[in-house]
Parts: C-alpha cells; structure tokens; sequence
C-alpha cells in the first residue's frame, strides 16, 4: 500500500506543469506562491464542477516511456501556466489578492475573480491534467498487479467473501 501510495504520488506530481521547472514556484519570474495557487486554489474553488470518472485502466506495455511522456505533456503547458498568469496579474493588479477567513485564521488568498479569470484563460488545464493524473495512476497500479501475477488483492488484507460474493465466484467457474 505505501508504495502504490508514493507511486501515485509521483505520477500526480508528474501531471503538474510546475513540477517541471527549475523554477517551480515562480521564484525566478517573480510569480511566487504559483505552484499552491494552480495546484491548490483552483481546485478548491472549481474542483466540485470537474468530472473525475476517466475510464477503466489499461496495461502500460512500457511504463518507463510513459512516465516520460506524462513529464514531457506537463512541461508543454508550463508556459501558458506562467505567460498566462504573469499578462492577468499586470492586467488586474492589486485586485490579485484577499483575505478570507479559514477557521479561526483570516489569511491572503488569491482573490475569487483572479482565480476565475486565471481559471478561464487556462481553458480547463487543470482539470486536464487531473484526470490524466488519476487514469495514469490507475494504469500504473493496474500494470503493476498484471505484472505482479494478479495476486488476489482480498488476501492480502484478510478480506473474507459475503455469501453472495462466494455464490457469484461459483457460479462463473
């Protein structure tokens, strides 16, 4: 389990643009505090609206190659991720920032209309890059347990069949 869990990790982390880049939290073109505004603020404004369902996994027939690739399509969009928010951020200023209160802290926030208006001009990235980050992480522990003898993953954590789950199993030996 605490590998699957690294390897899915990796391979969301793989899926973010800024993940690519020397300059990953856009230090070096003065747009600091961009990896937590695209990989956190936007989904937690617009993440209810996006459709996660991405299809049953496949078998990944060289997982090395794949890896790369979801790496290479990531670092393609990282341009727009920063053009796109340094052209927004000149165009609305200090509009950029609020404060909004999150328990008992008030804290800077990119503001709602920044964050929408980022969000339109990113054209759904976001989500993009999401759903290919879960079906990716899906492919890989699907390929894993292909390649692992698709062991019977019940056993593995003491899981006892209902009745019913056992009549089914008869029923289609």
């Amino acid at each position: 389990l605490k590998r699957s869990a690294d390897l899915g990790h990796y391979i969301a982390d793989a899926h973010v643009p800024l993940h690519t880049t020397e300059n990953y939290n856009g230090l070096l073109t003065n747009q600091e505090g961009i990896h937590a505004f695209w990989e956190s603020r936007l989904p937690e404004l617009y993440s209810d609206d996006f459709n996660f369902f991405v299809g049953k996994a496949t078998y990944i027939s060289n997982p090395q190659l794949a890896a790369w690739k979801a790496i290479q399509t990531s670092h393609l969009a990282l341009d727009s991720v920063l053009s796109m928010e340094r052209e927004l951020s000149e165009k609305m200023g200090e509009r950029k920032y609020s404060f909004e209160t999150k328990g008992r802290q008030t804290v800077k926030v990119y503001s709602q209309p920044y964050s929408r208006a980022y969000h339109i001009l990113l054209n759904g990235m976001v989500e993009r890059r999401m759903r290919q980050a879960i079906k990716t992480t899906g492919d890989f522990w699907y390929t894993a347990w292909v390649d692992g003898g698709q062991p019977d993953l019940n056993e593995l954590i003491g899981y006892t069949p209902t009745e019913i789950e056992l009549e089914e199993r008869r029923m289609e030996l």
